[in-house]
């Protein structure tokens, strides 16, 4: 991700989702950065692509969301599309709600989490199904091409990028 977002000098991150979102904020810097906030909103990562590419066309803009976070707005790529807006969405795919699976897994242990399963879901075929640009990504080997072919595109485009699902970086003082 770092690499892409450096081939810019007016690069925007936009980041969203729970523990993906955290990964994201703490592993990746830009010289422009959208979070969802300190309450940890989740969902508004399309939305807020869209928004960036208005204000800086010439920007490379990149969100970083998980899974869960991805369908709040998925069809926000239709306007996308629509608008001529394109921009990179990275699905951090572990086919799970993973921060409430994490909070469950303290409080209640891993035998005991509820709800918190999702499908893997090929994201990427949304996007291309509404006119967007798709990648799969089963593995970190498969990243580098898929943002290359992703960001070469010149539409709105959707890496769909399996991951684990692990708890979010924590900072002790």
């Amino acid at each position: 991700m770092q690499a892409l977002i450096d081939q810019s000098a007016d690069a925007v991150l936009v980041s969203d989702g729970g523990e993906f979102g955290q990964w994201a904020q703490a592993c990746v810097s830009a010289p422009t950065r959208i979070i969802n906030g300190p309450a940890g909103a989740i969902g508004s990562a399309l939305p807020f692509a869209l928004a960036a590419k208005l204000a800086r066309p010439s920007a490379t803009v990149v969100a970083m969301m998980g899974d869960g976070t991805f369908g709040f707005h998925a069809m926000e790529f239709d306007t996308a599309v629509r608008e001529a807006l394109p921009f990179v969405a990275v699905v951090g795919n572990d086919a799970c709600w993973n921060a409430e699976h994490q909070i469950q897994i303290r409080a209640y242990g891993k035998e005991r989490t509820v709800g918190c399963t999702l499908l893997p879901t090929r994201y990427e075929q949304l996007a291309v199904a509404l006119g967007g640009h798709g990648e799969y990504a089963a593995g970190a080997a498969d990243l580098p091409a898929a943002l290359a072919r992703a960001a070469g595109s010149g539409k709105p485009a959707c890496v769909n990028a399996m991951i684990e699902g692990l708890p979010a970086p924590a900072v002790h003082a």
